[in-house]
């Protein structure tokens, strides 16, 4: 079960957010592994921020020039809301990956 949730998850982001599979790949930390992903076509923009193998806990994600400080955002794979303060979010999740979308 635990597995077949992390992929309904996983698949429902994907769904949920075309610069997922079609955007550009920004790298934003390389320890713990931080990246955006943007995609624009026409007037219609989306950019999410990523992170991989991350601690368990209080983290915090930078998440560069894609969300301004005061942003409401929501950390997909926990369903958490947070909001952007000084170029990052601070995030308290069990889970080692973060999914963060504009709230």
């Amino acid at each position: 079960q635990k597995i077949l949730l992390h992929w309904q998850k996983l698949g429902q982001f994907r769904k949920n957010h075309p610069s997922v599979g079609a955007g550009i790949h920004e790298q934003i930390t390389k320890k713990p592994y931080v990246f955006s992903r943007s995609f624009t076509k026409g007037n219609y923009t989306d950019q999410v921020v990523i992170g991989l193998e991350l601690n368990h806990g209080i983290k915090e994600i930078p998440v560069g020039n894609i969300f301004k400080n005061g942003t409401k955002v929501k950390e997909a794979y926990s369903g958490k809301a947070y909001t952007v303060a000084d170029g990052k979010v601070i995030l308290d999740t069990y889970f080692d990956i973060v999914l963060i979308e504009k709230n």
